[in-house]
């Protein structure tokens, strides 16, 4: 359901941060896109860039998990996907949404800021990172859309694979 948004994502999210780039960098991309062929190297530190965005995205939700509930959260792969998880807590409103949008609003401000420092080949790797990372919480982004909706009292339990709600009286 959410790979429709999550693909659209990736184009708004490639080109804001793209945009950022070149608003930052205009020297640096112009030699970095120049002929814009990538040979090998180019494109194993992008799947690595890749694969550290998905760790530290995860991450941060785990911190966030612990920081509310000292206790530590779960961390798995499922269905093609990385999830951190705290079963069994349930937390506020205000406190869920700082979970769920942490590592994108970290990873984001992160990356813009390296991106003002980063070698030309980082580059490719950072800015792929974070619009992977950006259109890969396209998920996290449904549920604080959720969470904000939901007009009770509530609490959110986070399963990894789902998520409960529950209306407090």
């Amino acid at each position: 359901m959410l790979q429709i948004p999550a693909t659209l994502g990736f184009f708004i999210f490639g080109f804001l941060f793209l945009r950022w780039t070149i608003w930052l960098r205009p020297d640096l991309l112009q030699t970095a896109f120049a002929g814009a062929v990538f040979a090998l190297p180019d494109l194993l530190f992008v799947m690595i860039g890749f694969v550290v965005f998905i760790v530290l995205h995860e991450l941060i939700h785990g911190v966030f998990f612990w920081i509310y509930s000292r206790s530590r959260p779960r961390f798995g792969l499922r269905g093609g996907y990385a999830y951190a998880a705290a079963p069994g807590w349930f937390f506020p409103r205000r406190q869920y949404l700082v979970i769920a949008l942490a590592p994108l609003v970290l990873l984001s401000i992160l990356g813009m800021v390296f991106v003002a420092v980063a070698p030309i080949g980082a580059l490719y790797a950072t800015l792929f990172g974070m619009v992977a990372n950006a259109a890969g919480a396209v998920g996290d982004m449904w549920i604080a859309f959720k969470v904000i909706r939901e007009r009770r009292n509530i609490v959110v339990e986070d399963l990894g694979d789902g998520m409960n709600f529950f209306a407090l009286s």
